[in-house]
């Protein structure tokens, strides 16, 4: 939800009278949803991220507002079991029920028919507690250097993300990553150098990562990666382009250039109900990388269930290649050509293609796209 964007209330009753009374009282100032029954309900819930109260009737068909409670506040999704539930009660329910409903995680009561007044109330109370509160984790959870989550929030996303795998079968796949020798910089040229360095490495990775991934500082000058429904050769190409495009940095520090290099660690664990923890994953990417830093050389350590598996090898554009002899010797069936004169040559012919896309109206944006990620 923007900031400009009115919150979202969602109605839960199955009497359209009702509903439609308190669609009356708060759609001036907030954007009010229905739903008919807990079922409805709870689709909504869990596809629209953007819904900050949720009043709900107790006795509906399908589902009713004792199970909706249940199901909100036992979600894996933290941002689902917080909501805000205030329950609309009748004069028909008794003081057992409303207890009942509070021992469920029940926030508030209403009683029907609720005045405007109270009904604003509530709505407003809720909402703006909802957002202090998220403002302030989103504060608290948040390395100040990087952006990125704290290892607290990481592994609290690391835990939903399995989860989620379980339920649904998909794959989950765990990423550390050091910066080697950073310590030498942190000492020689200071915590102010150091911090921006850290700022400029956390901006590339941010750039590859898609979406749904998330990323965390563990330390000084680790990182971890969580991808979900990504198997693990996926994600080694995605590590490869990070250390890839970071590695091409080159920082001046005083008469020295310093090059980056990475340390990286992946695990891709086969998904089981057996009661492992994200934090047995996240140990498993560690034990990964601590290898591959005594390797050295940058070299990326993947385990996928128990075994080493070779990472995909990174695409180099520096070799230096003549288009039109490259040309000449494909027209003539030359098996000799190296996949490092491809993708040097493609580089240097993405302007071209870049340009010919835009004044041609040929349709390659996520074809030009596809290709600078994977170049680059």
């Amino acid at each position: 939800m923007s900031e400009t964007s009115p919150a979202q209330i969602l109605v839960v009753d199955d009497s359209r009278v009702i509903r439609r009374a308190a669609v009356k009282i708060l759609e001036k100032e907030y954007a009010v949803l229905e739903a008919e029954d807990g079922a409805d309900a709870w689709n909504q819930i869990q596809t629209n991220k953007s819904i900050s109260v949720v009043f709900s009737d107790l006795g509906m068909p399908n589902m009713d507002g004792y199970q909706l409670l249940e199901n909100i506040r036992k979600s894996d999704d933290t941002a689902i079991s917080r909501l805000p539930v205030i329950i609309i009660t009748g004069a028909e329910e008794s003081d057992g029920a409303k207890q009942k409903v509070l021992e469920h995680g029940a926030t508030d009561f209403i009683s029907k028919p609720f005045d405007s007044i109270g009904l604003r109330t509530r709505a407003q109370t809720h909402i703006n507690y909802r957002h202090e509160v998220q403002s302030l984790e989103l504060r608290v959870a948040t390395d100040k250097v990087t952006g990125f989550y704290t290892e607290s929030a990481f592994t609290q996303q690391g835990e939903q993300a399995l989860a989620y795998a379980r339920r649904h079968g998909t794959m989950l796949t765990v990423v550390r990553i050091d910066i080697e020798q950073f310590s030498d910089i942190f000492v020689r040229h200071g915590k102010a150098i150091a911090e921006q360095i850290l700022a400029r490495i956390a901006s590339i990775i941010r750039e590859v990562l898609r979406k749904e991934d998330s990323a965390s500082r563990l330390g000084v000058s680790k990182f971890g990666l969580l991808l979900p429904c990504a198997d693990g050769e996926g994600a080694a190409q995605v590590v490869t382009r990070i250390c890839h495009r970071v590695g091409a940095l080159k920082l001046k520090l005083g008469n020295e250039i310093f090059q980056i290099q990475f340390s990286a660690g992946i695990t891709a664990p086969e998904i089981r109900d057996d009661g492992s923890i994200f934090e047995n994953f996240l140990l498993d990417a560690e034990i990964a990388q601590q290898q591959s830093a005594q390797e050295g050389g940058g070299k990326i350590i993947l385990y996928q269930t128990g075994r080493q598996i070779a990472p995909p090898s990174p695409l180099n554009t520096h070799v230096v290649v003549n288009v039109e002899d490259l040309l000449k010797q494909i027209a003539q069936a030359d098996t000799s050509i190296r996949p490092e004169q491809l993708a040097s040559a493609l580089y240097k012919l993405l302007p071209l293609i870049e340009c010919a896309d835009q004044q041609l109206k040929l349709g390659l944006g996520k074809v030009v796209l596809h290709l600078k990620q994977k170049l680059k």
